[in-house]
């Protein structure tokens, strides 16, 4: 099935319903078509944008809309080409220095507070190097709610959300009109979901991820080892990408676990990987505690964020970034010595990676592919092993997982996620699959609203069999389900296994006393590398009819 692509207008939105900071106008009118046939002129913050967004939440979640604003004025500047007694162009330089806005909004010291782990940052270096030489980058987004949108324009582009705030401000900083934003974010979704299907939302091509999770993970151990499967599924990336760690804080798990929260454990998994982990919840945490009330102005409800909570969130990632280009600037041009000395001028990259500016040549402005190397010596590196040297120790990603031993490193095997979901509609499966097998796969109509626009496989008779072909790398499988709320009007099962492993089937039932929403069953590990197949077979005795039970997808490593 071909990718379906639409194109949409927006009219100019009312700026007294918006609260976040002015952006100054653009000097040409640009205009669009919406699809009432009027046309409206595009916002003035809405351009020098180029943004692409997986809507997943909307009726059809293989389509994605491109929206792509006109950007032609920028010019990219090479902050590079200069000389070691130029001041730092950049006037947030020094960082908490009298020309840095945010030091003077919420202070050095919040600003320092909402670093819960910092590492070494080389990837994130990697990330700025690129920019400060005026070449394009390409930033993704993963997220739930929060990076949806929801409570705060519910559109993944809004302007008041914080991924475009974000996107307007780097814009702002190194214009490039092939810099691109992709926003992944999927409502109601935690990383169980990415960890195994982060390929389906973001480009096969990113320079930088930002992973938004501390409100959307449940504060559960298993949850850990998803969010780490996330992590370092998206490290051994061929594109080699940084990873940015970004947390939302809420009132509601505050008031459930305290200060030990999901974030708690995405640290752990910063700290291992060497990612960076910035959090909006040293801001407000000791607010709420001294008085609960003051926080409310950041807040649609308990936990997402609306429009001023959006502004936060981003000013504290523009401040993790700003100190990061600062510090950057200064290496780059000998005056600092915070930053590790990059093999920038050479082909070859990391063992784990196709070089440190993996991808750039396939945009627009950018060097050509494989950084100038002939076709043969390219396909000669890529022969052998590229040598562990000290130069790439930064960007190499750990050897094994975290809660390996060392007796079980021999027996290692990377992880390769494979997502077979029923909301992809660019390779859905075959209609084969489902003759005669009593399951049946569900789309929702356009007319849809969130919550209710649930791509699904189901069944209403016990015994019917659904089989879904699988890839296996590291062996895990797990099945990606609709659960449903307590009552025994709505419960039902089915047992699934591996191959002809029917003795180790293991059931799982839509209702297990928490409230409705997706979830995710392990159902198998150690599972050979190569083909298998997943088989579910629903619960109940043949000839009855039962509630549907939904699976949302099968998922292996």
């Amino acid at each position: 099935m071909s990718t379906q692509r639409r194109s949409y207008g927006f009219g100019t939105p009312d700026p007294s319903q918006m609260s976040f900071p002015q952006i100054p106008p653009h000097s040409g009118k640009l205009t669009t078509i919406s699809e009432d046939g009027k046309s409206h002129r595009i916002p003035p913050r809405l351009t020098s944008i180029r943004i692409w967004v997986f809507v997943i939440f909307s009726s059809h979640v293989g389509e994605y809309h491109h929206l792509s604003y006109p950007n032609s004025n920028l010019i990219p500047k090479d902050y590079l080409n200069t000389t070691e007694d130029t001041p730092p162009p950049f006037d947030f330089c020094p960082i908490y220095g009298p020309g840095d806005v945010l030091a003077q909004k919420y202070g050095a010291h919040t600003l320092l507070k909402s670093k819960l782990h910092l590492g070494s940052g080389a990837r994130v270096q990697k990330v700025i190097r690129k920019a400060l030489s005026g070449l394009p980058v390409t930033i993704s987004v993963l997220g739930g709610s929060i990076s949806a949108c929801h409570g705060a324009g519910n559109d993944p582009i809004s302007p008041a959300c914080y991924p475009s705030r974000f996107f307007q401000w780097w814009n702002e900083v190194f214009p490039h009109p092939a810099s691109e934003l992709t926003n992944g974010a999927v409502r109601r979704t935690n990383s169980a979901y990415f960890s195994f299907c982060h390929s389906h939302h973001i480009p096969d091509q990113s320079d930088l991820v930002i992973l938004d999770f501390d409100t959307d993970d449940p504060n559960e151990p298993e949850w850990m080892e998803y969010f780490e499967l996330l992590v370092r599924s998206i490290l051994i990336r061929p594109d080699s990408p940084a990873v940015v760690i970004l947390g939302h804080f809420s009132p509601q798990l505050q008031t459930a676990h305290g200060f030990t929260g999901p974030e708690i454990l995405h640290t752990v998994v910063a700290q291992y990987y060497d990612v960076p982990h910035i959090s909006i919840k040293p801001a407000l945490y000791s607010q709420r505690l001294a008085s609960p009330g003051s926080i409310d102005q950041y807040f649609v409800d308990p936990i997402l964020a609306n429009p001023a909570g959006h502004e936060l969130i981003a000013d504290i990632l523009i401040s993790y970034f700003q100190s990061q280009i600062c510090i950057g600037w200064a290496s780059a041009t000998g005056t600092g010595f915070e930053v590790p000395t990059f093999p920038m001028g050479q082909s070859r990259g990391p063992p784990d990676s196709k070089g440190l500016l993996a991808g750039v040549g396939i945009r627009k402005g950018s060097p050509m592919e494989g950084g100038g190397l002939e076709k043969d010596q390219r396909e000669d590196d890529n022969s052998k092993e590229a040598p562990f040297t000290s130069e790439f120790l930064p960007f190499r990603v750990p050897p094994v997982k975290m809660n390996m031993r060392p007796h079980e490193l021999a027996d290692f095997r990377e992880v390769k996620p494979w997502c077979v979901s029923a909301n992809d509609l660019i390779n859905p499966l075959p209609p084969s699959l489902f003759y005669g097998s009593g399951w049946h796969s569900y789309h929702p109509p356009k007319s849809a609203t969130a919550g209710t626009n649930m791509h699904y496989w189901y069944s209403t008779l016990p015994t019917s069999r659904l089989r879904v072909p699988m890839k296996m790398s590291s062996g895990d499988v797990a099945v990606y389900y609709w659960r449903e709320e307590e009552g025994m009007e709505s419960l039902s099962g089915v047992k699934c296994w591996v191959d002809d492993n029917v003795g180790g089937a293991v059931e799982i039932w839509n209702q297990d006393g928490s409230a409705s929403g997706p979830t995710l069953k392990m159902i198998d590990h150690f599972v050979a590398a190569g083909s298998h197949f997943v088989q579910c077979e629903l619960l109940g005795e043949e000839g009855r009819g039962v509630t549907p039970f939904k699976i949302l997808g099968i998922f292996s490593t």
